[in-house]
């Protein structure tokens, strides 16, 4: 369990924590590789969110997972970009979290992903928390707390061996 005055300093920021489903790069399943392939080179991140027409989420793609669905056994088939659906090769290993998670429970995805995709009710697409967007917080913790908080130790100093 986050401490509470932690985790209120973690959210203090006026800024949402998640970023808004309309603000965030997104192919759909029925887009073809090339499109997903020009998203992601043109937004520079590693993965995005795939999503229906009625703004469920899927999975998430990346480009590897695009280069990956156009190859053969012996090359790649650049003719298949234009032909194959972003469904055919969806990632469904991914890090999901319900609108009403917990901070902690965020923060434990936070280790493994470098976002984490937020849904509502049946699985309705509304954005996404970013690990970059956690670290700010923490950093802002980290230089702000004694503005907010007189910080004693219970027990003498320990400190952390190198």
């Amino acid at each position: 369990m986050i401490n509470k005055y932690i985790e209120n300093l973690l959210l203090f920021d006026d800024n949402e924590l998640i970023i808004p489903a309309d603000a965030v790069a997104t192919v759909r399943t029925e887009n073809t590789l090339l499109h997903a392939m020009m998203i992601l080179s043109t937004v520079g991140y590693s993965s995005i969110p795939v999503i229906d027409n009625h703004h469920r989420l899927h999975g998430v793609i990346s480009l590897p997972l695009v280069i990956e669905g156009v190859k053969n056994q012996i090359s790649y088939d650049w003719d298949k970009l234009s032909e194959k659906k972003v469904a055919e090769i969806i990632c469904y290993d991914f890090s999901v979290v319900h609108e009403n998670v917990d901070l902690e429970d965020i923060l434990h995805q936070m280790v493994n992903h470098n976002f984490v995709c937020v849904v509502g009710d049946n699985n309705q697409f509304l954005g996404i928390i970013t690990r970059k967007n956690i670290l700010k917080r923490v950093n802002f913790l980290a230089h702000e707390i004694d503005r907010f908080y007189d910080i004693k130790a219970k027990k003498e100093q320990f400190s952390y061996r190198t």
